[in-house]
């Protein structure tokens, strides 16, 4: 059984994000499609895990033909995060995970989050209740992307299509079903994915002291434990 301690690099990472991000970050992902090719993607980063900090979120649309299939191809990837203001790098291996609405059906569904408390919530219901959180917390402007059609699509679609630039949160809303603002938000709730990023290796550069500084944090799964070593710059 897997420890849920926060990893060695947790709060180093939590610290840095402060400092460098006051609000959106998004941190590059890259995997090998079944084609050999390496894919390269901007992620937005949404939230640490609380219940279990090994796991890092980020926001994904369902109608993102190309992450999603690239992830659906391959769900071991990397990840790189530019700390420009502390000047520092977070290199991370590891493998994805794809929460989703009811609705949808995904190759590689949430893990199982072993809490504290023993409860009687599923899996699945664990992680809908967090992506209801996590559309809450988005921004309208936010909100308002998964309106949208695919993202990378070659040729642009019409104006009309990005017309809607703020979309409030209706979870809670006592408003006509019919609604058409209700209907809208919906699909856009429906289309709105968490990412979810288990890391098993990571690196730590710091560049701001000379000589620089890496370090390199390895998961033991024989001793369920992490392993930290200084390597050279």
């Amino acid at each position: 059984m897997e420890t849920r301690y926060p990893p060695p690099w947790y709060r180093l990472l939590e610290q840095s994000h402060k400092k460098n991000h006051r609000n959106v970050a998004f941190v590059q992902m890259t995997n090998l499609r079944r084609n050999g090719q390496p894919s390269l993607h901007n992620i937005r980063f949404l939230d640490f895990l609380k219940d279990d900090p090994r796991y890092l979120l980020f926001s994904m649309a369902f109608n993102d033909h190309n992450l999603h299939g690239d992830i659906k191809s391959n769900p071991n990837a990397q990840l790189n995060w530019q700390m420009p203001i502390s000047k520092e790098i977070y290199n991370f291996s590891g493998r994805f995970y794809i929460t989703s609405s009811q609705n949808k059906i995904t190759r590689f569904p949430a893990p199982k989050i072993i809490l504290d408390e023993p409860n009687n919530i599923s899996p699945r219901e664990y992680w809908e209740s967090l992506r209801c959180q996590l559309w809450n917390s988005l921004s309208s402007q936010s909100r308002a992307t998964f309106t949208w059609p695919p993202s990378g699509e070659i040729p642009k679609s019409d104006k009309d299509s990005f017309k809607c630039f703020k979309l409030d949160s209706m979870l809670n809303s006592t408003n006509s079903v019919n609604s058409s603002e209700k209907i809208l938000h919906d699909l856009a709730f429906e289309n709105f994915c968490i990412l979810i990023f288990k890391a098993n290796e990571a690196m730590r550069f710091d560049y701001e002291a000379f000589p620089p500084k890496r370090i390199v944090y390895n998961f033991d799964d024989e001793e369920n434990v992490w392993e930290v070593e200084e390597a050279n710059p």
